[in-house]
């Protein structure tokens, strides 16, 4: 056997070196095709072999799946270790009783060989067990390895389990050669065991077992490379090696992953800016567009792939059955990658995205001339889960929008949706195409002045913060209900602060994200001016993509800011007292409260405690948590300007998002961003329309949560204050304050309305006898005998009639709007002209100046928010202003039969398309066993 195995051995490791050192020098020619990376991918090395020691050694990334990832641990760590035992074998083929020195007889060294042995054996079985209990066969696309190339992870599982074992068996035949001074099962605890069971106590016997187990180590390890030499795509195997290098030269130095910002536009490695662009040769590729356009760093995240599909089981678009997997994407880019460096037929001029037919393969599809489909491309909602989850910091997002630079910048190839987006942001400096002088309408009626820079302020160096409103916080109406509350709060606090007013424009994220890199530059440059001119220093945002932009991309332009989100600062106020909700009266009805994660405030910048301290703080309220939530939280869709383009594909996402919320049973659903909003009011609304959902169950922001409370507190005062026989508001102890006396509002669109002007403060109706059994959160009507309609708000100002039923996606916090004459549409109206203020042409626009007429009603289900509807009758609808408790989005259903509904009555949103049965958006069961995470 030893003569054997002598020559065996040496055999077997010429054979795999023939094999790998050619493999290693073609896999580095693929990774050197692409472009140069960013300088900084190399800079400050000892942080970043700090951070590949934590994220390997300790596996801080593999264990955010607990024992998934102590199990990998064991297997982790036994490979290293039996990387110094393949060496060990070689020279016992030649003595049997060797032993390494100095350590070979150490107690701690021969404990920890064992016990790593038998872990890992257990952690490979259990790991083997997982993935047959998860099999797509009996998960479907549920399944994480759904598209994993199962026979490699097959041998790679087979391999782990013998080299295992091995230790342990080559250990027992080592128990029985040891001498009496080392015979013992305290140099022996697990081995001795085995050895006394399975074997012979001859000599001779024994030394052929080393020999032979000896052998197999070596001839395992041999096949191993021989194996993964000949299959260089085959990831699960190579990013053993190379998961040190992709993580090494990770984004971000510190360790944190390539979240917040999205890489720089590059070229040849040079970040590229609009001055530049002169300068460039006219064949520079601007984004990616072929795959040797993507930068080396992007090729070697393709090579580390393991396609273990936790990025796969956290994309929203592929749980709503849309074509995009980020492990799919990868996959697909790697082969035809390393197919396209081996000069095989048709991939040399395969472009890289295109449109294939529908129902078609999206990855690579066999005969087309395209490797990514563009539905794949265009489904991202870029939230940051596949990098959050991904435990070898690859750089999806990145990726997805360096193509997307591609496809809009030298292709112009985007979905339609996207054109009115544009135009708006390059000729009005905002996505809802509105003017920029009905920027401060959000304003309109508060009982205090917002300072305006440029008008009532000259810097901003006069005040403590800068509120940023955002476009959203501007024109889109139930934004304008946070960015009030969040006003009044900061007034309340004592916290003085400016805007910008007309000043102000888009941040760009949502031009940035879809691929027009120059139009985001621009709007950028014009901000940071506005910046530097008015000396901004500290910055609150209430909406998240705003906040995420300005705090971590505008440092590209030269500008340092402090900023935070209104949740983290109205949470520091009320934990310093300055802001203090206020309980609810004994009788009082408690309320169920969950939060839904802002994607860009939780994955993005790790903002997760404040808005729930901030919740917690509420009294009269008990907290529920969604199963996904935090790093796991499930995108609302509307990210990676996904708020602007069509969804079709698959069911809407949110709607599973919506279903989930509704399903914890909570009364209200809260939110930190109006994109989250707008996107969760409208899947509520269609889920009440379905009657799966109680008409109760409303979507909040947090501000306007704490502002009820705290005005309830104020409300208190006063009746303490009040004198005797005087009409106070303390016989309504649960009801919000009035602000002070002010016209009550007709809508919260900034318009005039027959009642009186717009702009009111949300609570200014004063509370008058309250009804049994109310809230603390209960807005009562000015008369108790007008019954309440079923979906009214609880903060909402009663009129002194009935509403009508809120448009969809309204929130039971909007005060309805009087109801001005209806008047005629028109039939050929574009959503994005001008309006004059005569009769209205057919060129008018939704979010014009706001006259008394009336746009048709759009065309049926499915079709793009944003096409014009053709050859219908005119709808008697008002369009004085959008229905004040509706989106600007939502979409009206087609005219009723005379008699059925009123001219005034907001009409609610048609149900969504093609959408999946319930149990598919169900929130994921909790784990009913060890091998169900």
């Amino acid at each position: 056997m030893q003569i054997f195995a002598m020559v065996a051995s040496p055999a077997l490791t010429l054979a795999a070196l023939f094999v790998l050192v050619p493999a290693v020098r073609s896999m580095l020619r693929v990774i050197r095709m692409g472009q140069p990376a960013s300088p900084s991918r190399t800079g400050d090395p000892v942080a970043r072999t700090v951070t590949m020691l934590k994220e390997t050694v300790l596996h801080t990334r593999m264990l955010q799946w607990t024992w998934v990832g102590i199990m990998h641990w064991f297997v982790f760590a036994a490979f290293l270790f039996l990387s110094t035992a393949v060496v060990g074998a070689y020279v016992q083929l030649f003595d049997p009783e060797w032993a390494w020195p100095v350590v070979g007889h150490w107690y701690p060294f021969e404990w920890f060989s064992e016990f790593i042995g038998a872990l890992s054996t257990v952690g490979i079985v259990w790991l083997i067990v997982y993935r047959q209990k998860h099999h797509p066969r009996s998960e479907g696309r549920k399944s994480r390895f759904f598209g994993s190339t199962f026979w490699q992870a097959y041998f790679v599982e087979c391999l782990a389990l013998l080299e295992g074992a091995a230790i342990l068996f080559i250990r027992g035949a080592e128990y029985h050669l040891a001498d009496d001074e080392h015979a013992t099962r305290a140099h022996f605890p697990l081995s001795s065991w085995l050895g006394e069971a399975l074997y012979p106590a001859g000599q001779s016997a024994n030394e052929n077992l080393v020999y032979f187990i000896a052998f197999f180590k070596i001839a395992l390890a041999m096949a191993w490379l021989i194996v993964i030499g000949r299959n260089l795509t085959m990831g699960i195997a190579w990013h053993r090696f190379t998961a040190w290098f992709n993580i090494w030269f990770k984004r971000e130095s510190s360790g944190r992953t390539a979240l917040g910002a999205v890489k720089p536009l590059a070229v040849g490695g040079t970040a590229i800016t609009l001055e530049d662009l002169d300068d460039l040769d006219e064949d520079a590729a601007l984004g990616v567009g072929a795959i040797e356009n993507f930068s080396w760093k992007g090729l070697l995240d393709f090579t580390t792939c393991t396609e273990c599909g936790r990025c796969q089981s956290q994309c929203p678009a592929w749980n709503t059955q849309k074509p995009l997997s980020p492990k799919l994407l990868m996959k697909g880019l790697r082969e035809h990658s390393y197919l396209k460096a081996a000069g095989l037929a048709g991939h040399a001029d395969r472009a890289l995205i295109g449109k294939g037919d529908a129902g078609g393969e999206s990855y690579n599809p066999e005969g087309a001339d395209f490797v990514v489909d563009a539905d794949v491309l265009w489904s991202c909602t870029m939230c940051g889960a596949c990098v959050e989850q991904c435990p070898v910091d690859i750089e999806h997002v990145d990726h997805i929008v360096d193509m997307r630079r591609y496809q809009v910048l030298i292709e112009s190839n985007f979905p339609a949706e996207l054109n009115q987006v544009f135009k708006g942001l390059e000729t009005r400096g905002n996505p809802w195409n509105m003017a920029a002088s009905a920027r401060m309408d959000w304003a309109k009626g508060l009982p205090f002045e917002v300072k305006e820079v440029g008008k009532d302020l000259e810097s901003l160096e006069s005040v403590d913060w800068l509120f940023w409103v955002g476009c959203a916080g501007a024109y889109e109406d139930r934004a304008k209900k946070t960015t009030r509350a969040v006003a009044e709060l900061l007034h309340m606090a004592g916290v003085s602060f400016g805007v910008l007013g007309n000043n102000e424009t888009c941040t760009g994220d949502s031009a940035r994200r879809a691929g027009n890199e120059f139009v985001y530059q621009a709007l950028a440059r014009e901000n940071v001016e506005t910046f530097k001119e008015f000396k901004v220093k500290k910055v609150v945002a209430t909406c998240a993509h705003c906040f995420n932009t300005l705090k971590n991309e505008y440092k590209e332009f030269g500008i340092e800011l402090e900023v935070v989100h209104h949740t983290q600062l109205l949470n520091r106020l009320v934990r310093e007292g300055r802001l203090k909700p206020v309980a609810p009266d004994p009788g009082s009805n408690t309320r169920s409260i969950t939060y839904h994660d802002p994607c860009y405030l939780g994955r993005h910048n790790q903002v997760y405690s404040p808005p729930r301290e901030l919740l917690s703080a509420l009294p009269g309220s008990s907290y529920v948590e969604m199963e996904r939530n935090s790093e796991r939280s499930f995108c609302c869709g509307a990210g990676g300007a996904r708020m602007w383009m069509e969804e079709s594909l698959g069911e809407r996402i949110n709607m599973n998002r919506s279903a989930e919320a509704v399903g914890t049973g909570a009364d209200q659903i809260v939110v930190g961003c109006p994109f989250c909003r707008v996107m969760l009011s409208d899947g509520v609304t269609a889920l009440q329309a379905k009657s799966e959902a109680r008409e109760e169950v409303e979507v909040l922001d947090v501000a306007q949560m704490l502002l009820a409370s705290v005005k309830a507190g104020e409300t208190a005062t006063e009746a303490e204050k009040a004198p005797a026989g005087a009409p106070t508001a303390a016989a309504a102890p649960a009801t919000p304050a009035a602000a002070p006396a002010e016209p009550a509002a007709s809508s919260a669109t900034g318009t005039t309305g027959t009642t009186g002007t717009t702009g009111t403060s949300l609570f200014d109706e004063a509370p008058v006898k309250p009804a049994s059994g109310g809230s603390l959160f209960d807005q009562h009507t000015a008369e108790p005998t007008t019954p309440a309609t079923t979906n009214a708000s609880l903060f909402d100002e009663t009129p002194a009639q009935a509403p009508a039923k809120p448009a969809s996606g309204g929130s039971l916090f909007d005060a309805p709007a009087a109801e001005p004459p209806p008047a005629p549409a028109t039939t050929s109206a574009s959503l994005f002209d001008e309006a004059p203020t005569e009769a209205t042409p057919s060129s008018s626009s939704l979010f014009d100046t706001p006259a008394t007429q009336t746009l048709p009603a759009p065309a049926a289900t499915g079709g793009s928010l944003f096409d014009v509807p053709a050859d219908e009758a005119p709808v008697p609808a008002t369009t004085a202003a959008p229905t004040p408790s509706g989106s600007l989005f939502d979409v009206e259903e087609e005219p009723a039969a005379p008699g059925a509904q009123s001219a005034a009555e907001p009409v609610a949103r048609p149900e969504p398309k093609a959408e999946a049965a319930p149990e598919q958006h169900e929130a994921p069961e909790k784990p009913k066993g060890l091998f169900d995470l």
